[in-house]
């Protein structure tokens, strides 16, 4: 057993510095998918006593809603996926394991349109659908430790981990090469939902100058998701490989909405 415990604990870190490949989704992962919905309902559960989460069921209705859609782009949909906005008004969204994605109050702020939030959600989506989240709980603490948060045996962990990785103090930071791949993803999500793509790449623009303005302001977003002018320019390019397309208009008139009643 305890050779075992140490081939896979090698193997883990061995994995670790291999290279992602953006059309890859299914890159090596110990946790099976019952065990990722455990680990997500856990986390779940935390994370709401920790964050305020806005039970205006038209606010909820209209995140789920552009959820799905994305969903209906996305590469697989392995998971219950669930969509929840947070009282929080820094400008972030953060998925956790198993298919949860939460919503700050702040990125509804900040977009200006559906198209620019549903970018960021295509984001995080992306990176619940190549399950990141799993992948770097285990690359970062070991298989054994986050088998136990998935048993509940560790509940004191559990809820300190909620709070280091999904709190307040900050989202879970993923390597670039996750960051990357969900990007990639992320466009091609958007394609495939009816989204216009480049709303990615120009909210990100956005961003990056109110960073530049007021690093303050989006601590917690650059701190997850760093917007270097580099990582503009790959999601540029991605965009740029995919076959010309109409899409179609976007009634922001819900979208402007749902902004007023926050």
């Amino acid at each position: 057993m305890r050779i075992a415990f140490v081939l896979v604990s090698l193997l883990t870190v061995f994995l670790a510095g291999c290279a992602v490949s953006m059309t890859d989704i299914h890159g090596f992962n110990l946790i099976t998918l019952d065990q990722e919905r455990e680990l997500g309902n856990n986390f779940a559960v935390e994370i709401e006593k920790q964050h305020q989460v806005v039970n205006d069921p038209e606010v909820t209705r209209y995140v789920d809603r552009v959820g799905r859609r994305l969903l209906g782009g996305a590469r697989e949909v392995n998971f219950d996926y669930v969509f929840k906005v947070v009282k929080d008004d820094s400008v972030n969204a953060f998925a956790i394991p198993g298919g949860r994605v939460y919503v700050n109050t702040g990125l509804l702020k900040a977009a200006d349109s559906e198209t620019e939030l549903a970018a960021v959600m295509a984001h995080e989506i992306s990176h619940s659908v190549a399950r990141h989240g799993t992948r770097q709980l285990t690359q970062q603490y070991g298989y054994s430790l986050v088998l136990s948060l998935v048993l509940g045996d560790n509940p004191n962990l559990l809820a300190q981990l909620a709070a280091q990785l999904f709190g307040q103090a900050g989202m879970m930071s993923y390597s670039r090469e996750f960051e990357n791949q969900a990007d990639y993803l992320g466009v091609e999500t958007m394609s495939r939902a009816g989204y216009n793509p480049l709303g990615m790449e120009t909210f990100f623009q956005k961003l990056a100058a109110i960073g530049e303005r007021n690093p303050n302001a989006l601590a917690s977003f650059f701190s997850s998701h760093p917007l270097t002018a580099e990582r503009i320019r790959r999601v540029d390019a991605e965009i740029a490989k995919l076959p010309p397309r109409q899409y179609p208009a976007i009634d922001n008139l819900e979208f402007r909405r749902i902004k007023s009643r926050l």
